[in-house]
């Protein structure tokens, strides 16, 4: 699956709850339940606070398809480019293209360098 976002956020809670998310709309505060979203999106999240063996959570537009508890491997993250691995037989490549700025992509990379487990 590839998607375009116009919006890309990273969110944490404490130590224990990690999430960034990419957006083709602009985010609205109605938008509670984004598995109801018919746009391109993907959210990806790990919570630290119980074992996960790992494991993230992850859901996009295509929700029957691409959502679910799985092992990611994180393939690539650049200010133009985050591309990840689902642990599982099929449709197991996602890939989103964005333009973020250098603080932003800070920003986001410490939580995504969180959510996948990459040191340093």
């Amino acid at each position: 699956m590839k998607i375009h976002a116009k919006y890309v956020s990273a969110e944490e809670s404490g130590d224990e709850y990690f999430q960034i998310s990419f957006d083709s709309e602009a985010p609205n505060d109605d938008d509670f339940d984004l598995s109801d979203l018919d746009h391109p999106y993907l959210l990806v999240s790990r919570q630290f606070e119980c074992e996960d063996g790992g494991r993230c959570y992850f859901e996009t537009h295509d929700y029957d398809t691409y959502a679910g508890n799985f092992r990611l491997r994180l393939i690539e993250f650049t200010p133009t480019r985050f591309a990840f691995e689902i642990a599982r037989e099929a449709n197991k490549y996602v890939e989103v293209n964005y333009d973020l700025g250098a603080k932003q992509f800070r920003d986001v990379q410490r939580i995504v360098h969180i959510i996948f487990g990459v040191h340093g």
